[in-house]
């Protein structure tokens, strides 16, 4: 079993727009077979139209936001999730005052993301 420790991970911190990114899990600190990346958003950030290549699914950790996937928008709270099919174009909108977090759980253990 290996043990990744949040504070351990770096937090990439992306600019006015752009929500907190911290790759949490992947082939570097041992996964074989998914990426789980942590967005931390407050308001007026938003995570652009992008796919990937693997499925993902969203998961609302905190807060509330806008998921839109192939132009389809729907919100989700903390609790809810939601599965992005390999391909679909999808985005992530926060409008909230409270902050949100969305876990992201890739099907790959080499996921790119879009602002790598």
């Amino acid at each position: 079993m290996t043990v990744v420790r949040s504070g351990d991970r770096p937090a990439l911190v992306r600019g006015p727009e752009l929500p907190t990114l911290q790759r949490l899990v992947d082939r570097a600190n041992g996964s074989q077979a998914v990426t789980v990346l942590g967005n931390r958003s407050t308001r007026g950030e938003a995570v652009p139209e992008h796919t990937h290549e693997v499925e993902e699914v969203l998961v609302v950790t905190e807060g509330e936001c806008a998921v839109t996937v192939d132009g389809q928008q729907h919100t989700l709270w903390a609790g809810d999730a939601a599965i992005v099919g390999p391909g679909a174009v999808h985005s992530i909108a926060h409008r909230s005052d409270q902050v949100c977090t969305v876990v992201a759980v890739l099907g790959s253990a080499d996921a790119t993301i879009w602002s790598e």
